[in-house]
């Protein structure tokens, strides 16, 4: 079997002492069994299907090889896709040894190597850089599409298979399990930071919470519940994240540095997202990159599992060494004051990254779920190992083009920013310690919105049983006092004993929490307590009109986004598109409500309109609406041209900060080029004599590297052809890198300087240059 075609072919072994697997290698064919194969594959549909594979992750070897047999008019027989199987789970085993032996000749057989080493923007750091307040932004999110059916749930015999995962990607379950008692154990302790990270920007606990606590008072204080707890079902309690028995894994957790290379992951193991799976990627990341490393970690309910990673058994750890963002789009669905503490563009030195990688990459993952659901537990990690090493080598390639298209949105940024702000300073004369300002005002204001004490909540019911007993008790007396005969006496006897229940239970109502208020006589509709108590109540409504209108276009952003997600099949889209329709109704319907009701205030609430609520793109500023007792529209931080010069003014900074940051990754993954060049040109010299056959595999992957990174330089060429580019495009020596191994500084002296270095000058092909480098070196 192979591309050209199925047919019968004899080959002769070299010797009477060759095997027929040997003599079929030769040949370039790979056998389906050991000793006495009658049917093998050719290397190069081996090679096709695992190409494709990478390219198209939903093509299974069902399909592939039913294409084949199409494509060259043979009938299609079951058996070819055991056997394509068979034969390509040997050719992944051979091409791993082969990996195994590259990585021992480029001396990357240490441990940790690949997650030290995944990002060259990221981990090449260079000597005399300029400093970064983060050295590096991760991400992490758990998703459910790479399920696995469990074996007791399929019919036949279980086959044994002892074969486990060859990638060092996924952290084994027993090491997950140890935090599994962790968040229920963190939930009862309250986390104080320390006074040591104080230079590290993390938000800022609230201020009602004493340095001074000891130890013995430690626990939680009787709060309202967290409005994210709530409105996440990942970062609610963990007794509620269940998943069907059907599933052995319910999908995977996974960590992503900001250009998306993949870090680590683990398989989420019959659950849903539970805090055990980012406590232990905490881990990971804290013992690979050592405690000296600043990281910026973002996920989706950062706000919920910052409390619960300081509280846990790596939060000495992680006092110094993590910090957390909500990611930017997610963060529009946390309210108002969660996101002036966790969303991205509060936060300085985040630059504009999102921390929305795990979006992307699930996005292409999700292809894979449909062949790894039923597959063994090996298969399914193997189709994993694979896909992702596709994933990283499409990552390296696009990270110069990464770099190009941010370098080139912060420019934009900061010219149209500058401009606006520029006539915000001059019409509203104010200045960038204003805008500072207001985002403290805001926050302040925010923490003061406290929720109804109990005793008021109780006051409220009062009041509300005071209301339904007067109406009962108006419909009691119009039944008694309208004069009724005929067919409507048996109906009026029978409404009047509902009526009469009604007013009895009504009144029982009222003395249960007259009792539990301690009131000596009832209330009236004339006293000032009723009318108090009343005005609040009303308040209260209006609160509840705004709520209901809140999460209608939380639905509503969740929808919309899922519309844009690849993978979606056509049913579930026009699902997703009549939900939309009917939330739209339901929309207007609370909008109406809440106009209402905003009106009866004292002094009236501003109105709200369709095309407002449409066009929100966060639902933080319903927050600002919620307190009905002040008025803030007489708050410069409140009006809307205020605010709008504030989000220009945080843009701008951000804008400004991830310029700093490309321009140190512009050199790191220059530089890592190079150096990446000469180890594989060195070790190809070294192991020519002793081993031409890992030689020549070394050759081979060095040109191939060569011709992807011939296109990463352009878009870095074309960066630094940016007008107001601010960077140099030059090689930088790598810390820690023995310059007696990397030898290149005489090299660049002797070629006349790298390509691009000092931004514009006229240069060549990096492969050409790193092939002279390369000679140079190999000559000294």
């Amino acid at each position: 079997m192979s591309s050209a075609g199925s047919s019968t072919r004899q080959f002769t072994p070299a010797s009477a002492a060759e095997r027929p697997t040997a003599t079929l290698a030769r040949h370039g064919y790979l056998a389906t069994a050991p000793l006495l194969p009658t049917l093998a594959v050719s290397f190069q549909a081996l090679d096709a299907y695992r190409e494709l594979h990478g390219a198209c992750p939903r093509l299974s070897v069902y399909a592939f090889c039913r294409a084949l047999c199409a494509l060259h008019q043979n009938a299609f027989r079951g058996v070819y896709v055991e056997q394509f199987s068979i034969a390509f789970d040997v050719y992944l085993d051979i091409l791993h040894e082969v990996d195994v032996r590259i990585a021992r000749a480029l001396s990357r057989d240490i441990p940790d190597w690949r997650m030290k080493n995944a990002c060259a923007p990221c981990f090449h750091v260079l000597e005399d850089e300029p400093p970064l307040l983060f050295d590096l932004f991760v991400t992490i999110d758990g998703n459910s599409s790479l399920k696995h059916v469990d074996n007791a749930f399929r019919s036949g015999d279980r086959r044994f298979d002892s074969r486990a995962a060859r990638t060092d990607i996924i952290i084994p379950a027993n090491e997950v399990d140890v935090f599994e008692n962790e968040v229920q154990t963190a939930r009862k302790v309250r986390y104080f930071p320390s006074a040591a990270v104080s230079t590290t920007p993390t938000p800022a606990m609230p201020p009602e919470l004493p340095p001074e606590t000891t130890s013995e008072n430690l626990a939680e204080p009787a709060q309202a519940k967290s409005i994210c707890a709530e409105r996440w079902r990942n970062a609610g309690p963990e007794t509620h994240k269940k998943m069907f028995t059907l599933f052995a894994a319910t999908g995977v957790f996974v960590c992503l540095c900001r250009h998306g290379q993949l870090l680590t992951m683990c398989d989420m193991i019959r659950s849903g997202e539970l805090m055990k799976y980012a406590l232990a990627i905490a881990d990971k990341l804290m013992r690979v990159y050592g405690p000296s490393v600043r990281i910026k970690l973002g996920y989706d309910i950062a706000c919920e599992f910052f409390k619960i990673l300081m509280r846990s058994s790596l939060g000495s750890r992680a006092d110094a060494v993590i910090s957390c963002v909500v990611p930017a789009f997610h963060g529009h669905s946390h309210n108002r004051a969660c996101q002036l503490d966790w969303h991205p563009m509060y936060m300085k030195g985040v630059g504009k990254e999102d921390f929305e990688g795990c979006e992307r990459f699930f996005s292409a993952s999700n292809d894979l779920a449909s062949g790894t659901r039923l597959a063994s537990a090996f298969h399914r990690h193997q189709a994993i190992e694979q896909h992702v090493a596709f994933w990283a080598v499409r990552k390296h390639v696009e990270s110069g083009k990464f770099i190009f298209n941010n370098y080139r949105q912060a420019l934009q940024i900061i010219e149209e920013g500058t401009r606006a702000l520029a006539i915000y300073e001059q019409d509203l004369q104010t200045g960038a310690a204003d805008y500072e300002r207001y985002l403290v005002q805001e926050r302040e204001y925010l923490f003061g919105l406290k929720s109804e004490p109990p005793e008021l909540a109780l006051k409220f019911e009062y009041i509300e049983a005071l209301q339904l007993l007067e109406q009962e008790g108006f419909l009691d007396y119009l039944i008694i006092k309208t004069g009724i005969t005929g067919k409507e006496i048996t109906a009026i006897k029978r409404e009047y004993v509902n009526s009469h229940k009604r007013v009895m239970a009504a009144e029982e109502t009222v003395q249960r929490i007259e009792e539990m208020l301690d009131l000596s006589t009832q209330w009236i509709p004339t006293s000032t307590e009723y009318k108090t108590t009343a005005a609040e109540l009303h308040i209260r409504k209006y609160r509840g009109a705004l709520d209901s209108l809140e999460r209608l276009v939380v639905q509503r952003l969740f929808e919309l986004k899922k519309l844009g997600v690849n993978g979606i099949g056509y049913k579930l889209r026009e699902k997703i598109g009549k939900a939309l329709r009917t939330r739209a109704e339901a929309i207007r319907n609370t909008l109406a409500t809440y106009n209402r009701l905003a009106a009866s205030l004292t002094p009236p609430r501003e109105q709200l309109t369709w095309e407002q609520i449409m066009t929100m793109v966060s639902i933080g500023e319903f927050d600002l609406l919620r307190d009905a007792r002040q008025d803030i529209r007489a708050q410069a931080w409140a009006k809307p041209t205020h605010r709008e010069a504030t989000q220009t003014y945080f843009n701008v900074e951000r804008a400004r900060e991830e310029i700093q940051r490309l321009n140190v990754e512009i050199r790191r993954l220059f530089s890592s080029m190079v150096d990446e060049h000469v180890d594989y040109y060195r070790a190809t010299c070294a192991a020519r004599s002793e081993n031409p056959e890992l030689a020549s595999e070394l050759e081979v992957r060095r040109e191939y590297r060569g011709v992807l990174d011939e296109g990463i330089v352009a878009w870095l060429q074309k960066t630094a052809a940016l007008p107001g580019f601010s960077g140099k495009l030059e090689y930088g020596h790598r810390i820690g890198r023995d310059k007696a191994v990397g030898a290149v500084e005489d090299d660049i002296d002797d070629e006349g300087g790298i390509p691009g270095a000092g931004g514009l000058g006229p240069s060549n092909c990096i492969v050409d240059f790193c092939e002279a480098l390369g000679g140079d070196a190999d000559n000294a």
